[in-house]
């Protein structure tokens, strides 16, 4: 009889904690999600300090179905379970593998993606890396990311190859395709995303896996947020909302993301020519010289095939963007009687050098994706790409007047 008591006491006493965090999160009025920020189609955390990817959106639709507000707690995958244990969040999004180290100090909700490790190489490689036998080797240069399950899959079963824990899960493949490293083990999904994102990369047997994987919602051990979870998630698989949405994200335009660097950069620059400017006592605008900028960006812009009046639009943006910034800049100055800047670089021999390489990475990546930013019916996924500019912590108003030719294509 002992063993049926004490299972009902425990019962009786885990029952209110799992019925509380529900409760937790009605109070609140705010569903905590976990997210790490570096996982393309998953989570990508802008450098603006926006959230975007598949797990974002459906974090969002779950925070609606409960009806509170999301919000999005930064984690890594070193950190990722003592974040949970921490409180730090009430549940993960962001591609999660199920383990059974996971499974051991917390539950998973239904898996919403079947996938498995498989090699990320350049394209000229893929032969050498068809098995595990020809990548555990000296002579082969693996790198992977730190902490989670990619880390955990190299060094078991590619011990003897050369590895390299690389810190940043964004730039990763850069190394790859540079050649600082011959390839990454990662989940299916992600090489078929960077081999879109990295023409010189190839996914080596996608379909074919060394593993077979799940992916699903990581949560706390309270069997009524799973329960609920679980009933909300399986919903949207079964009506095909989960499909559609990685369908959406695997096509979404990662691949701008060089022009909105080069734009939120450029903008960013607005502060130190407002006080290269300031210094000398000159005015904000310089129609002689904005021409000349201009007029060099068509030239440039001419070689890349790049239509004249676009590249007059896009560069006539960036320009008045910067003046908005500039202008409510010396607003606060006057106001605040600033005096000189000494630490203000100088305007010709270190501004602009760095504004000309800005426009260089410009036109290049306009030329990269001059169909898609012409595409009418891919303006929102433009939209949410080219949104996070840390510039727009500076000027809304002038973040918006930089995007503004990218979101009303012709």
């Amino acid at each position: 009889m002992r063993p049926v008591v004490l299972a009902g006491l425990l019962t009786a006493v885990l029952a209110p904690a799992q019925a509380g965090r529900l409760d937790d999160i009605a109070a609140r009025g705010v569903l905590r999600v976990g997210s790490t920020g570096d996982y393309k189609p998953f989570s990508y955390l802008q450098p603006g300090g926006e959230f975007i990817g598949m797990d974002v959106a459906l974090a969002g639709e779950l925070a609606q179905a409960l009806g509170v507000r999301l919000q999005l707690v930064p984690t890594g995958w070193p950190t990722l379970m003592a974040d949970l244990d921490a409180d730090k969040f009430d549940l993960a999004m962001s591609g999660v593998s199920v383990t059974a180290e996971r499974q051991r100090r917390a539950l998973f909700s239904v898996p919403y993606l079947h996938d498995g490790k498989t090699p990320i190489a350049r394209c000229e490689n893929v032969a050498r890396f068809q098995t595990l036998a020809q990548i555990n080797q000296p002579d082969v240069r693996l790198i992977v990311n730190p902490g989670g399950t990619n880390e955990r899959f190299a060094r078991a079963w590619a011990p003897r190859a050369q590895l390299t824990v690389y810190p940043d899960n964004v730039t990763i493949f850069g190394r790859i395709v540079s050649g600082a490293a011959d390839l990454m083990i990662t989940d299916a999904v992600e090489t078929r995303l960077q081999q879109r994102l990295h023409p010189q990369l190839c996914a080596v047997h996608p379909d074919a896996p060394f593993d077979q994987a799940e992916k699903a919602i990581l949560l706390p051990r309270d069997t009524a947020l799973k329960a609920y979870v679980d009933r909300w998630l399986q919903h949207r698989l079964d009506n095909g909302d989960v499909s559609r949405s990685l369908d959406r994200w695997l096509a979404f335009p990662w691949g701008l993301e060089p022009l909105r660097q080069a734009i939120d950069q450029r903008l960013l620059l607005a502060r130190d020519v407002a006080r290269a400017k300031w210094n000398a006592k000159a005015a904000i605008e310089d129609r002689p010289r904005e021409e000349q900028v201009i007029a060099a960006a068509v030239r440039q812009g001419r070689g890349l095939g790049l239509p004249e009046a676009w590249i007059r639009s896009v560069f006539r943006a960036q320009i008045e963007a910067s003046k908005t910034v500039q202008r409510e800049l010396y607003r606060r100055w006057r106001a605040e009687d600033a005096g000189r800047f000494d630490d203000a670089p100088d305007l010709a021999n270190t501004i602009r050098p760095e504004l000309d390489r800005l426009t260089a990475q410009l036109l290049r990546s306009m030329a990269d994706n001059q169909a898609l930013l012409h595409d009418g019916g891919r303006t929102a996924d433009v939209a949410v790409a080219m949104h996070g500019l840390q510039a727009r912590a500076i000027n809304p108003a002038a973040a918006d007047q930089a995007l503004a030719p990218f979101l009303s294509p012709d």
